[in-house]
């Protein structure tokens, strides 16, 4: 008998078929049979579909166990527990609002009046009615009038409230029985018995280190089909539930984020008018409404949750946690002070750019600060969260198409082109770490669609400046990106219009490099000059109003008093040294729809035109 192995690496059917007939080939009993001509390759099929099918479920196994590979959300889940995650829930979309209360003169004027929790706010938006309530009970005393009250900052939550509740016993699991529930909402209380009065609120608890057998904590996990399970101490770590208590759960189940932007509110309540008006306004309109925390997400936050040890003292630390404790969060900057520009020792600056919305609001800057970061942060170190800044891209883009490899038309190209455009937009940049790669987008552009033969795509930077309206004030702006030098002809800064004391012409800022023996200074700086249009000629006012550093890419503004603008926003457009462009520190790169431009342009020389070579459209390539 020959001595033939079977190989044990192959997996794939065939090949794994192929092996086992050489082996069988190889027995002096089976030497001359003929395994493909007869019932014999029945047998072989089934063989090698047996170890076929172990192999991959094997491999498939094994995956699973490991967070980087599973692909089951149970899996990725059970291995971030392992670890202490808990992946985040899903969240209701939140507003503030102010309510105004107006009592008839002739009424009842108690001198408080309460707002109970659970008041309800109905509201439509994109079609679709929604309901919000309040979280707490609210009290507010009589207004200085005598016949209003206010209840100012009010949050109310979108979702529907549920309570469920389970008799304690041996082997009882207490379940969370609804799917979309916000778990900030949830709240557990045990009673005694069915008969008592006496009840007792359990709090969620991640941390036992301190824990004694009296603490009433609990802890939550996520379970299959996205249900969440409630795990209650055992008398030694924690306060343990008894045979007979009554376990009463309370929560929301809330539509995530399909309710975000919705600003109308309506009280729909229980009457606390007394007879009066119930005026309702918005203060802050709903944001933060979510879905549950994604696969990739609890991959990427787990590991780095675990290595945070649930402090704050590394950059990294600062980031897992506010991904941990703010989900809304889609992008994270953090840096410290001796590396901001100037440096500020002693403090640590946080960007966050949320779902749904370009910079936070106040009242969840408050909340990071509050409930995220002030009990894990180093005492000797201040966070602040600051907004980010924006540079937005004006893309202008010329592509070449040739018709006869294709069956779109040149519309069609064009929105297919926006589409990749987007696509890019969305992918590599909104983001703190992302870099506008240009030859990447060229690229992209080009493999848009067969007929797509070249492109000549040129850009420029936007970046909103916040006015300081009817203030001598200085602007300092940091794009972190070289400004490229046009020379004394051509302007590379230019502002959009905007009106100044004593002047009724729309003023504009432009730049001019400090030219020193022929060439650019050493320093690299350039001055910037404020001026009018007039026939068509600039009329400079104030020929030094601040300086530009082309090198380091900052604009530096002294003393401009700015009393109106042109427009919804007062910018700078500025050609860059280079096509690239980084974001940095609290930067985010973005391509607006509305500073995109594409153009398409049949291509003669590609289309086998005669002349195309004479009649080719040319396009610059410069701004």
């Amino acid at each position: 008998m020959a001595n033939i192995r079977i190989p044990t690496t192959d997996l794939d059917f065939d090949q794994i078929k192929k092996n086992l007939i050489t082996f069988m080939s190889s027995q002096t009993e089976l030497k001359d049979y003929n395994f493909e001509g007869s019932a014999m390759n029945v047998l072989m099929d089934i063989l090698a579909y047996n170890t076929h099918y172990n192999a991959l479920y094997k491999n498939l196994a094994v995956n699973e166990m490991f967070i980087d590979s599973a692909s089951k959300r149970s899996s990725v889940v059970s291995r971030a527990k392992e670890i202490g995650y808990i992946p985040s829930s899903v969240k209701a979309s939140t507003a503030y609002i102010k309510i105004v209360v107006t009592l008839p003169s002739n009424g009842v004027k108690p001198a408080t009046l309460l707002l109970p929790a659970k008041s309800t706010f109905s509201t439509t938006f994109d079609g679709t009615s929604y309901v919000f309530s309040t979280t707490q009970d609210i009290i507010t005393a009589i207004n200085v009038d005598g016949t209003s009250y206010t209840f100012d900052n009010v949050q109310i939550k979108e979702g529907t409230p549920l309570q469920f509740k389970y008799t304690a016993a041996e082997g009882q699991r207490y379940l969370v029985p609804n799917m979309d529930v916000d778990l900030s909402t949830l709240t557990v209380r045990v009673q005694d018995s069915a008969t008592s009065a006496q009840f007792t609120t359990f709090n969620n608890q991640e941390y036992i280190l301190s824990l004694t057998e009296s603490d009433a904590i609990y802890h939550i996990k996520e379970i299959e089909n996205q249900l969440y399970e409630l795990e209650f101490g055992n008398g030694v770590i924690g306060k343990a539930v008894n045979t007979g208590n009554i376990v009463i759960l309370n929560y929301l189940v809330c539509n995530k984020s399909a309710p975000n932007g919705a600003k109308v509110f309506t009280y729909t309540g229980s009457d606390i008018s007394l007879g009066g008006a119930i005026n309702v306004t918005t203060n802050i309109a709903a944001t933060g409404g979510s879905d549950i925390e994604s696969i990739e997400s609890i991959r990427f936050n787990a590991p780095r949750a675990y290595s945070t040890q649930n402090r704050a003292v590394t950059t990294e630390d600062y980031k897992s946690l506010i991904y941990n404790y703010y989900p809304n969060a889609e992008s994270i900057s953090v840096w410290g002070g001796e590396d901001n520009l100037p440096p500020v020792y002693g403090k640590v600056f946080v960007c966050i750019k949320p779902y749904n919305a370009l910079t936070l609001t106040d009242v969840e800057k408050a909340y990071v600060k509050r409930e995220v970061l002030k009990k894990k942060n180093v005492v000797s170190i201040t966070p602040e969260i600051v907004d980010a800044n924006y540079i937005d891209l004006q893309i202008d883009v010329t592509a070449y198409y040739n018709p006869r490899l294709t069956q779109y038309s040149a519309d069609q190209l064009k929105a297919l082109i926006y589409a990749t455009i987007t696509d890019y937009n969305d992918t590599a940049l909104n983001k703190f770490d992302g870099v506008f790669r240009f030859s990447k987008l060229s690229s992209l552009i080009d493999n848009t669609e067969a007929s797509i033969v070249s492109n000549i795509m040129t850009i420029l930077l936007h970046r909103q400046v916040e006015v300081k309206y009817n203030l001598l004030a200085n602007y300092y702006i940091n794009l972190a990106n070289p400004i490229y030098d046009s020379g004394a002809a051509e302007e590379s800064v230019l502002s959009s219009g905007f009106y100044i004391p004593g002047y009724s012409q729309v003023m504009y800022i432009d730049d001019i490099p400090q030219i020193i023996d022929g060439g650019l200074s050493a320093t690299g700086l350039g001055t910037l000059r404020m001026f009018y249009y007039y026939n068509n000629s600039k009329i400079y006012i104030n020929e030094n109003i601040g300086t530009v550093d082309y090198f380091n890419g900052i604009l530096n503004i002294s003393n401009l008093e700015i009393s109106a603008i042109v427009g919804t926003a007062f910018e700078f457009v500025i050609k860059p040294q280079s096509n690239d462009v980084v974001a940095i520190r609290n930067q985010l790169v973005k391509i607006p729809p509305e500073t995109l431009n594409v153009n398409i342009i049949l291509d003669r020389v590609a289309s086998g035109d005669a002349a195309g070579n004479t009649n080719y459209i040319f396009t610059s390539s410069r701004n």
